[in-house]
Order: C-alpha cells, then structure tokens, then sequence
C-alpha cells in the first residue's frame, strides 16, 4: 500500500509538471510569434563542453545561459537578430539569423590572448550573483582553480572549495568540508552525477578529483535547487571533460606526492570523443612502511569518458570512476578504501526548448581496516553501494521562464560494520530512496526574479533485515526482524524558494528559505577527512532522517568594472541531529544505535565578501561569523555545546598577479578561530599495590579550544603560450611559508606522575612542485 501510495504522489506530480508547462507555453505564444535558436556552446580548441558561457541578443537584452551540459535556448520575435556568445576568458562571436522558424546553431569560443591590462579571473563572471535568481552558488572553472596556490604544486578542486566564504575545514592537509555550520557528511557530492561517498586521499592531502579530467564545479551552499536532494549542507557538482572530437591530446604531469598520465581524442571524429587520466602515487614505490613513516600510504584513480554524438539531437555518455587508498603499517595494521562509480547518460533535445537527460547510475563505496591487538587479528568492513536512475527535463519557455522537472530512484545496500565474528557485526540494510521534483524559474518583471520549487522524497527501508529495540535507557529489549517487503517508510517536502530584487544594473537583494532532509549519515568519533571508523548509516526504525530549514538573505553589488561586493546572512534549524554519547564502542559492537542520541542544532552566520576581477591583479578578501551549536538529551547534560566544526571566526585573502602573459605568481593567508575539542581539566592519581595510574578528568563537551589556526601559501606558475608541439607548464610554491605549528591535535602521556602534553603537527614550511607537458 505504501509503494501505491508514493506511486499516486509522483504521478500527481507529473501532472503538475505536464500542465504547468502547457499554461506557461501558451501565455508565451500570447505575446506574439517566438522562434527559438539552440545548441551547444565548446572550446573549439578541445570540443568541450562551457557551462554557464552567455548566449544574447543586445539589443533587445534577452539571454541565456548554457546548462551543465553545454545546452542553450535562445526565444526571440521573428525577424533578424544578431545573436553573440560570450564565456569569461574566450573571445565574443556572433551570429547572424533571419528568425521565420526554430534554427540550432554550435558556438565554438576562442580563447583569449593574455592581456596584462585585461586579466579577468573569477568563478564565472562577476555578474552571475546579479542576473540569476538562484541563491548561494558558486561556478568555478579549472582556469580559476590552476590560479590558487596548492599544497603540493597541482591544482585541487576541494582546497579551492575550502577557500569559498561559509566553507571551514579542520586544519592541514584536511579535505574535510564543514559548510555553514554542517558536518563533513552533509555535503552532496557528485562526479557526472554519481555520488562520492568519501573526497580524499592520503589521509585528505590530495582530494580524489583529478584537475586534468574536470572540465567544471558547481558549488551549492544550503539553498540547493529543487533537483538536489539527500543531503542538508551543500552540493558539490563536479562535470568530467569529455575528451577533444577534433584531434589526439596527450598530457603527463609529475608532482612531490603523484604521476599523472591523460590522453584524450576522436573516436569518430567529430561525432565519439574519450578522455582516460590516471594518477598515481609515488612515496610507496621508494619507501616501505617504517622506514620513513609509521603509516605508508598509497593512492590510485582513474577517470574515463566516452562521448557519443548519435546525431543533432541525441548524446550519449559513458563516464567512469575508480580510486583506491592503501595505509599499512609494520606491526600489522592495514587500511583500504575507495569509490568506484559508473554513468550512463543520455541528452536528448526535443524541438528547441525541451532538453531531456536521462541517467543510470552506479556507485560503490567500501572500507575495509584490519589490525593486530593482544594476539589477536580483527577487521572491520563498511560500505555503500547505490544503484540509480533517473530523469530530468529542462523547458524553456523563453529566456525569463524555465519549467524544470524530474524524477527518480536509487537502491542503496548499506554494509555498516562486518567482522569475522557475525555476533559482532552489525547487520546489513536495504533501502529505497524516491524523488520527484518540480522548479519554475522566472523574472515576471524586469526588477524581480524567482525561483521556487518542491522536492517530494521517500525513503524505504526492505528487505530480510534484522533491528534491535531499544527502551528509554537505550538498552537492548528485544529482537525485530523482517523477511522481505517494505518495513519502514521516511517521507519529507522540501519546498525551495528563492526572490531575487534587481534593485539596478549592479545590484540586488537575494532572500531564500529552503527545507532539507537527509536519510543517511556518517557514525564515526572523528570529524577529520581521513577515518577508519567509518559507517554510513540509514534512517531506519530507530533512527531518523535529519531536516533542516534555512532562511538567507543576501546583498551583491558591483563597484565600477573591476569590483564586486557581497553580504549574506543565514539561520539554519536541524531536527533529528545526532551524536555519540561519551566513550561511545563503535568498533565491533552490533548495538551501536544505542550508543547515539538525537536532538536538535542550529547554526547562524554571516559572509563578506570583496572581490577584485580584472587587471594584473585579482583576488577576493571573505570574512566569515557564524556558530554551529547543538543541543541533545544525554549529552552534556542536556546543555547546549559547541559541534566539532563550530569556529566563529574566518578570514580568507587569495591574490593573484600576473606578472607577465606566461608567469603569474599567486599568494593566499587563512585566518581561523581554533576549532572546538574536549580537553582534560585536570588529573588524579590512582594508587594500589601494582601501579600508579593517572586518570583524566574531562570539562564539558567541547568547551575547550585549539589555538586559532593560520597560515600563507605562496606559489609561482609558468603557462606559455600554445605553441610547437610540445608544451610546458609548471608550478613552484611554498606551503605555511612562515612555519606556524598548527596543532592537528594532542596526546597526553605521564612520566613518573608528571603529566606530558604532546602536540601533533602536520606541516611547517612545505616546498612543493609540478611540472606538465602537453603534446
């Protein structure tokens, strides 16, 4: 009955769709005769794809935008027009067209020749926060990204992420993402639409996206749009390259920690494109565990694309992902984990303004840690793996209204702890998770813009599955078992709304409120990015999904041609927040459920932002407020405590030079308070016939403090122009040039009584390189 019950509300929301888009299509043919221009924007160079390149006809003022895919739709009056396209970084072509019926029509930009008096570097142009209504997006291109320095010489697209206002992480080296006032698990993110269940490598120095096979990211910070669900904090949307349909590329790179090999090329030419690049690392082809480090890890990935351009209309994809991280030690201690994903996507655009993506979708996460203690050998698996397909259709009705709508569904198979002892283990589960959504994007009049939208999710918990019950006292009282069907049902709307005031030309007020649920979270006592004790656990009988509610508002203005200016606020509500209660058994215990308890949090802020976009030099300046604070039965007796991310203050300055049109040298200085931990207050001395022990006394959960954290990374890139058959380019930089001994964390030992206070830090001043050539 539940099955038929979410089947009538999809359909219910197809309808919807179906006859809002006939009302909208038939208000635009009112005005008068519109004939559309289509196609798709590329780097006529390499063939890819320009995400968000503008598409516009001055002088009526009317525009577009490019899609994920490169996809654009242009309604116009009948007549002629001259159409121009325009991408940041590329030089403007045009167009000419005698609009009496739907033309399609390809642009092909042309990158720019450096101007030193006309740099621009920004995200995707210093406008977009004006002229969409969409709220708390970021589009960072890899030009932007190769600007900022990096830890070891090659460019990162979670370190650039880390540097966005509202984004904290958690000291050196860490991929770990905590956006406005959200844990690390909280964050959505998304190569070719398959889900990355954990971004790091090596311990979270290197994240798992290779910056040869990105073409672009998509960042959504807490009012994601109506086609984003499953997680409350962000959305991180990373798009693969698809490889050059013109002609064979070859890339191989070399840095202090990896090896990159590319190559990319027709298949067919202009109609198949692949794209293959491998990393590897290199400190385990030299080393062994013990002999420099205690812990000697290891990294692969691959990525692969295949692009089919069936005809005019008709696009498939082929994309694939695999990445996998060793860590031994010579006592016997061995740590493996990795994600393994797989799309299948098919574009389709029917007529000029119905553009139609259909996926299938495979993902696997898995972690598995074995280790030697008193004697005895244990290990400890965990694991995802989600299957998924789904939809998503694109209207657009003309350049001010746009009907989006899709739906879908995913089988998740959760393994949340396996042992060699099935009594320890911790059973495994089957779920569904279901989705329809609907968004409306439109600007009714020329001073006010509004997108709004609904999400409709359900999640199901089936299948034979094993559930303990717990009373007040969060103790075992009984045993639950189910051998097939549907035995728990999660449903939530997620209503979205954002209204966008063009107060003029070069500013505008942004107010939103959304609402989202997230069925699956992360168990683990660690809020580093690297973590053996690691497991995703559902929504179930015991446990709820996490909702949360957010309002924002914000003001963004432009100063002259060259400046930018921002100020946003926001105020989040989490119900169902959970936590571990102290001294909580996550490893070999069946019963972990009961080592959690749930209660509410909230998380407020606000993010300035100064930006500077044209000229030798650019940069931004972003200073951050904001507290994350939550509030649990059984924890800290009930009082409100600081959650492990909540650092009140941020402060980010990122500048980049160019020197001259091949050098550029880049700087940036990260300022933060010390991030929240549970300390000792103080000691006792225990005393009895065979030892003296000292036992530590604990304050209040996270009522103690790090020391504020700070460093500066200084870097110096060398890009010449294209020319010759071979070409290089390399990257010298300085990381925490001035030394500062960031604590990553404390141990505490005693000697004779005394007691000892060890402090753990990662890097001091880190030279680092990267050297490139393409041919």
């Amino acid at each position: 009955m539940i099955m038929k019950n979410n089947d009538l509300q999809l359909n219910k929301s197809m309808k919807l769709t179906t006859l809002i888009t006939i009302l909208a299509l038939s208000a635009a043919n009112a005005f008068g005769q519109q004939y559309t221009v289509s196609g798709y924007v590329k780097d006529q160079a390499t063939g890819e794809v320009l995400v968000g390149a503008t598409v516009y006809d001055a002088a009526l003022q009317k525009g577009a935008t490019t899609n994920g895919y490169g996809f654009y739709s242009l309604s116009l009056p009948a007549g002629s027009h001259t159409v121009k396209c325009s991408f940041v970084g590329y030089q403007t072509v045009e167009f000419s067209a005698n609009l009496n019926g739907n033309v399609s029509h390809n642009f092909g930009l042309t990158e720019e020749t450096v101007s030193l008096d006309a740099v621009t570097i920004t995200a995707e142009g210093r406008d977009m926060a004006l002229r969409t209504n969409q709220f708390c997006e970021e589009r960072l291109t890899m030009r932007s990204i190769r600007q900022m320095p990096s830890m070891f010489g090659e460019a990162d697209v979670v370190k650039v992420v880390q540097l966005q206002s509202g984004v904290k992480t958690l000291g050196d080296g860490s991929s770990g993402m905590f956006v406005r006032g959200g844990g690390n698990d909280q964050n959505l993110i998304l190569i070719d639409e398959a889900p990355i269940y954990n971004p790091s490598h090596l311990f979270g120095l290197v994240s798992i996206f290779n910056p040869d096979a990105v073409n672009h990211v998509e960042l959504f910070k807490s009012n994601m749009p109506a086609q984003y669900g499953g997680r409350v904090s962000s959305v991180i949307d990373c798009k693969m390259k698809e490889g050059n349909p013109n002609k064979f590329d070859f890339a191989v790179g070399i840095s202090p920690l990896s090896s990159t090999l590319t190559a990319s090329g027709p298949v067919l030419r202009e109609r198949a494109s692949f794209l293959v690049s491998a990393r590897k690392s290199l400190i385990d082809l030299f080393c062994n565990a013990g002999d420099v480090f205690s812990l000697m890890p290891a990294f692969y990935d691959v990525n692969a694309k295949l692009n089919f351009q069936i005809n005019s209309r008709n696009r498939l994809f082929l994309s694939f992902y695999n990445g996998k991280d060793r860590i031994e030690s010579s006592d016997g201690f061995f740590n493996r984990w990795g994600n393994t994903s797989g799309t299948l996507r098919w574009n389709v655009n029917i007529g000029s303004r119905l553009f139609v993506n259909t996926s299938v979708i495979v993902s696997d996460y898995t972690n598995y840690m074995e280790f030697n203690e008193n004697k005895h050998k244990y290990r400890w698996e965990t694991g995802i793996t989600d299957v998924n397909l789904k939809t998503d259709l694109a209207f657009y009705i003309s350049p001010e209204n746009t009907v989006k709508a899709g739906l879908g569904t995913t089988h998740h198979h959760f393994v949340p702890g396996q042992t060699a002892d099935s009594l320890q283990s911790i059973p495994q589960i089957n779920a569904f998770e279901h989705f329809a959504y609907l968004l409306h994007d439109f600007t009714p009049v020329e001073w006010l813009g509004v997108n709004y939208g609904v999400r409709l999710s359900v999640f199901q918990n089936c299948g034979e599955a094993t559930w303990y019950e717990y009373n007040s006292e969060h103790q075992v009282v009984g045993t639950e078992k189910s051998s097939s069907g549907v035995y728990k049902t999660h449903t939530s709307i997620e209503p979205r709304v954002n209204v966008n005031f063009k107060l003029a030309a070069d500013r505008s007020l942004k107010l939103g409120y959304a609402r989202n649920a997230q069925y699956m979270q992360v168990l683990q006592n660690s809020t580093l990015s690297y973590s053996s004790l690691e497991t995703w656990f559902p929504a179930n009988a015991n446990i709820k999904p996490v909702l949360v509610d957010v309002v924002s508002a914000g003001w963004f203005q432009n100063l002259g041609s060259q400046y930018s200016l921002s100020a946003e606020l926001y105020y989040k509500w989490y119900t169902n927040q959970i936590d571990y209660v102290d001294h909580a058994r996550l490893l070999n215990n069946p019963y972990i459920e009961g080592e959690v308890r749930t209660g509410t949090a909230r998380a407020y802020g606000l993010e300035l932002n100064a930006r500077k976009t044209q000229g030798r030099l650019t940069g931004g300046i972003s200073y951050t407020y904001s507290r994350s604070l939550r509030t649990i039965d059984g924890i800290n007796d009930g009082r409100e405590y600081s959650s492990l991310y909540d650092i009140p203050h941020d402060l980010k300055i990122n500048a980049n030079y160019r020197l001259t049109a091949n050098w550029s040298a880049s700087a940036v200085w990260i300022y933060t308070s010390g991030r929240p931990t549970t300390l000792p207050v103080g000691f006792y001395q225990t005393e009895n016939s065979y030892s003296d022990l000292v036992v530590p006394i604990y304050s209040e959960r996270n009522s103690s403090r790090f020391p504020a954290y700070h460093r500066l990374d200084l870097s110096v890139g060398y890009e010449p122009e294209k020319q010759g058959r071979v070409v290089w380019s390399a990257n010298f930089g300085l990381y925490n040039v001035y030394g500062r001994k960031n604590p990553l964390g404390y141990r505490f030992d005693t000697d004779h009584g005394q007691v000892r206070v060890m402090q753990t830090t990662l890097f001091r001043l880190l030279p680092n390189f990267a050297v490139k050539a393409r041919f």
